[in-house]
């Protein structure tokens, strides 16, 4: 069979990994609760080979996106990986900025937006002297930049231009991001401490948001909303013969599998994902929410 030239794209760390893979690069644990499956892996090295920045990455992957109290074990399960990622990085922020990226007016890339309008912000009143009131609540802003059609500008720009006026001590961005498993659409998570690149779910990467760009500590938050041709034709034609990978390599040379599709659950669908990601963070920042 022909070497494979063409890469189906993810985001996902966790799916970069097989049972060829040298495992000297990085360090894997998965770990099953109630429903909820969820992977840690962080990556020792810069060059390894899953191809991912050095740093740690969690994937929570799920199944019942409809039942509410399934979804409230998720938001849960995100909310404990937040405080033990934080905890490892030996950060205690007292200023915390929010980044929701993308487009708000397409379905399938308006999660960060979406989250970004249900976070509880706070920064304007801790601009006051009295904070007696705010007793329970972080220190928190946010922001959507938009995406570059809209703005004429790089997000990395706006964001930076951001936290030089703020001075945040950590920033979270909430993107959407894409698989190369058409079953964990809407289903998983990742979360990470290495950053993200604005677009990269849709195969668009523009300038990255990391703590090298930022000089602030970046965790970014992703769920996969897409996946691509290549990915579900891999899925369809597995095993693959030699005759369909010739197929694939035809249509990668064509650039036919980076073409980009989202399920048609995706709008009733997205407001249960915003959901759990938004109420996460409100949860991890504000520590008396519920009671707010």
């Amino acid at each position: 069979m022909s070497k494979r030239n063409y890469n189906i794209r993810s985001d996902f760390a966790d799916e970069m990994i097989s049972r060829q893979v040298d495992e000297k690069t990085y360090q894997h644990i998965e770990k099953v609760w109630q429903d909820i499956k969820t992977n840690y892996i962080k990556i020792l090295e810069d060059e390894n080979v899953l191809g991912k920045d050095k740093g740690d990455y969690v994937s929570i992957e799920f199944q019942n996106i409809l039942d509410r109290d399934h979804r409230d074990m998720v938001v849960e399960t995100v909310k404990q990986n937040l405080e033990i990622m934080m905890k490892n990085m030996k950060l205690n922020p007292q200023k915390i900025l929010v980044v929701g990226l993308g487009n708000r007016f397409i379905t399938s890339d308006a999660l960060g937006p979406g989250v970004a309008n249900e976070i509880m912000v706070t920064a304007h009143l801790y601009a006051n002297e009295d904070h007696s009131m705010l007793k329970g609540t972080g220190n928190v802003a946010v922001i959507q930049p938009g995406v570059m059609g809209q703005t004429g500008l790089e997000s990395s720009a706006i964001v930076k231009s951001v936290c030089e006026e703020y001075q945040p001590d950590v920033v979270f961005v909430i993107d959407a991001l894409a698989t190369r498993n058409t079953g964990r659409i809407n289903r998983v998570i990742q979360i990470n401490n290495t950053g993200i690149r604005p677009g990269s779910g849709v195969g668009n990467h523009r300038h990255a948001l990391n703590e090298e760009a930022l000089h602030v500590p970046v965790i970014a938050i992703g769920v996969a909303t897409v996946t691509s041709i290549g990915a579900i034709l891999s899925e369809a034609l597995d095993p693959l013969d030699d005759e369909k990978e010739k197929m694939l390599e035809q249509l990668a040379q064509k650039n036919h599998l980076d073409l980009i599709v989202t399920p048609k659950s995706m709008d009733d669908e997205l407001k249960h994902l915003i959901y759990i990601v938004s109420t996460a963070l409100n949860k991890f920042f504000h520590p008396a929410f519920d009671t707010l």
